[in-house]
């Protein structure tokens, strides 16, 4: 008898954007960052927020999903949301839908010109002003201060990147002494204070992360809309996390290995690739008390490119 001869048939390439996807989700779920909450504020705010900003309970629960949220956690992250006043919910027959409600939705905006940013950096001209206090600065003080964009350097002295005249109120602390600067030349412990405060590592490790996927999108078919949609809220979940603990400094001030510039510009690149196909998958999925979704905010297609 001859020998039977099967053909195999090859083994189909992986997809870059569902490995990427399963795997942030693995490490995020192994850090113990993996907040059903945050997930829905981030999709709330970046794709929600440009579209009228309220869109019904279905279709956060389909985003969710495809992000390894289940109903039910969905369901105790909205009841969270709603009782720390994050959301809005309304009804229309059967159907629930959600919004950010006013104040958040302010602060999100807020956060949103950071975010989408072209860059983090001030320009190296910006003045640097040194606050020295008469005794050391207490940790409830300390943490009163983290908005304020200084930078503590020793128990007693503050950098702050503005004139005398432009700190902020909560920077007039009583009997310190100010010095203005144009320019200045930081030592080791500074610049290490300066990484550290510009989130150094966690960019890196972000940077590293998402670069396969990048690659893959400049060389590859588009994604199909539910996995662009999916990453676009993951990838922005995680940017959004990082950028926003990241101190803008003046360009003078950073090293040239600083990664926060590299990191933006993939994160850029990688949304920009994910925008069309995401945002028809809002097209046909997405709904509101009207039907679907109004037209897109043109500011939407602006983001992270120089205002």
């Amino acid at each position: 008898m001859p020998k039977s001869v099967y053909s195999l048939s090859p083994m189909p390439d992986p997809d870059p954007i569902a490995e990427t996807i399963a795997d942030r989700l693995t490490a995020l779920q192994a850090a113990q960052r993996l907040s059903a909450w945050s997930l829905i504020v981030s999709f709330l705010g970046d794709a929600i927020g440009p579209r009228g900003g309220v869109v019904s309970a279905g279709t956060v629960q389909s985003v969710m999903q495809r992000l390894g949220i289940g109903a039910g956690a969905v369901r105790t992250a909205i009841s969270r949301l709603s009782a720390d006043g994050w959301i809005e919910r309304s009804r229309e027959g059967r159907n629930s839908f959600y919004r950010l409600s006013g104040d958040v939705g302010e602060t999100v905006r807020a956060a949103e010109r950071r975010i989408y940013a072209a860059s983090s950096l001030l320009p190296p001209e910006t003045t640097k002003t040194l606050i020295i206090t008469p005794e050391p600065l207490s940790d409830t003080k300390l943490q009163a201060l983290e908005t304020t964009g200084a930078l503590q350097i020793s128990p007693q002295v503050l950098l702050c990147f503005a004139p005398t005249s432009g700190l902020p109120a909560a920077l007039r602390l009583p009997g310190a002494t100010l010095a203005e600067a144009q320019t200045l030349a930081p030592g080791t412990a500074v610049r290490d204070q300066i990484a550290l405060a510009r989130q150094a590592d966690e960019m890196e490790a972000l940077r590293q992360a998402y670069a396969p996927v990048g690659t893959s999108l400049e060389t590859n078919a588009p994604p199909s809309p539910e996995d662009a949609m999916a990453l676009r809220c993951l990838m922005i979940h995680e940017w959004r996390r990082v950028e926003l603990r990241v101190l803008a400094v003046p360009a003078d001030l950073v090293e040239p290995q600083d990664p926060e510039p590299d990191t933006r510009a993939l994160v850029a690149a990688i949304y920009a690739r994910l925008l069309p196909a995401s945002e028809a998958w809002l097209d046909a999925n997405a709904t509101t008390p009207s039907g679907t979704l109004p037209a897109a905010d043109p500011r939407l297609a602006r983001r992270f490119q120089p205002s």
